[in-house]
């Protein structure tokens, strides 16, 4: 019950911002974990350009993970399919062993792949590593990991399946896995 009333305080603030440009709200789900994710244009926070996100992460071993970042991509088109972008994730929770939590800031990119089409699809790879320097708290390190497929099925809506590979190693256990590794699908709703 405590997560669901998290995910509806953020929901509430999220859909708060200013409606200026397109956001994006997505949801995705596998059998044991649940992630919402808010996107907007950088420019809410004074600096356009750039995709802004906050989310929440949440599994069924009590992990929770706020999620922050800021992700510098070239737009895709039909001469140039494939895009790269670089960008900065904050990383701040809790994780369901003894008094451990996890507080990192990780830089990575992505790589991603547009077929253009009526129904335009992509397939894409986000990476971010944050290593002993930039975590904190009880977190020695973290690596995340997201292979995606995306096929638009009505304007305005995405729908995607991949695989998220999230670890954390803290001072207590190394290789602490808060994804499931398994195949999570999901929506993606710009309004």
């Amino acid at each position: 019950m405590k997560s669901f009333q998290i995910v509806l305080a953020l929901i509430t603030f999220l859909f708060s911002l200013s409606s200026t440009q397109a956001n994006d709200l997505e949801v995705a789900l596998s059998s044991e974990t649940a992630e919402f994710m808010f996107r907007s244009d950088s420019s809410v926070i004074g600096w356009g350009g750039a995709d802004l996100a906050a989310g929440l992460f949440f599994n069924d071993d009590d992990d929770i993970v706020w999620q922050f970042s800021l992700l510098q991509a070239r737009q895709a088109s039909e001469s140039s399919p494939l895009t790269f972008g670089i960008g900065l994730r904050g990383y701040a929770g809790r994780l369901d062993l003894p008094g451990e939590n996890i507080l990192a800031l990780g830089v990575g990119g992505e790589v991603r792949y547009t077929i253009p089409g009526v129904m335009p699809t992509a397939f894409y790879l986000q990476a971010h590593y944050a290593p002993k320097i930039t975590s904190f708290s009880d977190t020695e390190s973290l690596s995340d990991v997201l292979i995606r497929y995306q096929i638009e099925i009505l304007p305005q809506t995405m729908a995607f399946a991949g695989v998220r590979l999230l670890e954390v190693d803290t001072k207590a256990s190394n290789n602490y896995d808060l994804d499931d590794d398994r195949l999570h699908v999901g929506i993606r709703f710009t309004f």
